[in-house]
């Protein structure tokens, strides 16, 4: 695999104990390109030929961005609380690196969107949601589909998630699982004004264009909950498919389906008084 770069959060304790330990593992088998604990390595430019993520949900949206244009095969570990994107445990990660080193495993591929915003570019790969500023605020807002007015939402905003990010904010507002392998995109409105406003599923491929209605004068733009800015009457959201997806390395410790029934409870037969 050639060298990796090890990402995690110095903040969490358990995560830099965790790094110390694996560390001489990592040196021997594959060589460390950089270890960045506290968000100041230039990931990008790194010659790592993969990288481990010592964190949950969120270091992996992070990591994902940080990436930019050319995301390098990355392995979730989980010291967070939920765990959905991560493949192993932290007592796992043993086990995850014998199968690396031994070339078993695979690489799964995650659709990412690219936003663009004036000049500026992020990557997501959950969502990117154009909401109000201010809360509990009605915004309206137009969504062109390849450039052709589409869709006009009234409410607290759009969510435009990919199919991992179907399971994240999307879910939360009514919108439907997508399985990650698909190449769609789902738009779903959050808290829509009318019953009419539904949750829609389009292909991969189109482009999507969100803007403030007429006499709307400001609003917000979040990349994976993480990266925010403010949108002004006349700007333009451009949301597309990222030409290079997100590689998320698989051992074959879970499946994704198991993820769902653990995280969402899916418990199977009801249980009876």
């Amino acid at each position: 695999m050639g060298p990796v770069l090890v990402i995690g959060d110095r903040r969490k304790p358990a995560v830099e104990a965790a790094v110390e330990e694996i560390r001489p593992r990592l040196e021997k088998d594959f060589g460390v390109a950089d270890i960045d604990l506290d968000c100041c390595v230039d990931v990008p430019t790194t010659k790592a030929a993969w990288a481990i993520v010592f964190g949950g949900d969120g270091a992996i949206l992070a990591a994902s961005r940080r990436m930019g244009e050319n995301p390098i095969p990355t392995l979730a570990v989980n010291f967070g609380r939920l765990g959905f994107l991560t493949e192993a445990e932290s007592k796992e990660l043993p086990a995850a690196l014998d199968r690396i080193a031994a070339g078993k495993f695979g690489l799964k591929q995650r659709m990412r969107l690219r936003m663009q915003l004036g000049d500026e570019i992020a990557y997501a790969l959950n969502d990117v949601v154009f909401a109000s500023t201010m809360t509990a605020r009605l915004i309206h807002v137009v969504a062109r589909i390849n450039r052709k007015e589409a869709l006009r939402y009234a409410g607290d905003g759009l969510v435009v998630a990919t199919p991992t990010g179907s399971t994240a904010y999307s879910l939360a507002a009514g919108g439907p699982i997508l399985d990650p392998d698909l190449h769609a995109t789902v738009i779903t409105p959050l808290a829509a004004h009318t019953l009419s406003q539904r949750p829609l599923v389009i292909p991969s491929r189109e482009r999507i264009e969100l803007l403030l209605d007429e006499g709307e004068q400001e609003g917000t733009v979040v990349v994976d909950g993480q990266w925010r800015r403010e949108v002004r009457a006349g700007d333009v959201v451009d949301v597309r498919t990222a030409e290079k997806p997100f590689e998320m390395i698989r051992v074959g410790l879970k499946s994704y389906y198991a993820r769902l029934r653990r995280i969402l409870g899916w418990g199977g037969r009801p249980k009876y008084s």
